[in-house]
């Protein structure tokens, strides 16, 4: 609700850093091909829910952020990173994959080639699902 976004993910466009709807979800899409959010755009969006009163919501805003009169802020560029955008862009493998080799670096964990890689293995795939 702080940015000003539906805070239910599990119908119409549930992103805040992409429009991609809840039914493409699971479609194997290229990054490429789907509309990043831009903050001309939003503002439009905002706009538009404004003029229009009976629009409860538009693209997954429902209205202007709590924060908008705050000096440099925009719901666009201020708000963290979506985890989903993490998990689909392969962010996640690759920062557990760089705390466990710490962690062995470290001898935090000692496990033998074979066995560290099918740790990493399991936890990667625990974490995803």
């Amino acid at each position: 609700m702080i940015g000003g976004f539906q805070s239910c993910f599990n119908r119409g466009n549930f992103c805040r850093r992409c429009c991609i709807n809840y039914e493409d979800r699971n479609l194997p899409l290229p990054l490429s091909h789907i509309k990043v959010r831009t903050v001309v755009d939003h503002d439009k969006t905002v706009q538009e829910i404004k003029s229009n009163p009976n629009k409860s919501s538009l693209m997954g805003v429902v209205g202007e952020s709590p924060l908008h009169e705050l000096i440099g802020f925009h719901p666009i560029l201020s708000l963290p990173g979506d985890l989903m955008h993490d998990f689909i862009e392969g962010v996640c493998p690759i920062i557990i994959m760089s705390l466990l080799k710490q962690a062995s670096s470290m001898r935090l964990i000692t496990y033998g080639r074979k066995q560290f890689l099918f740790t990493v293995t399991i936890w990667i795939s625990v974490i995803i699902v």
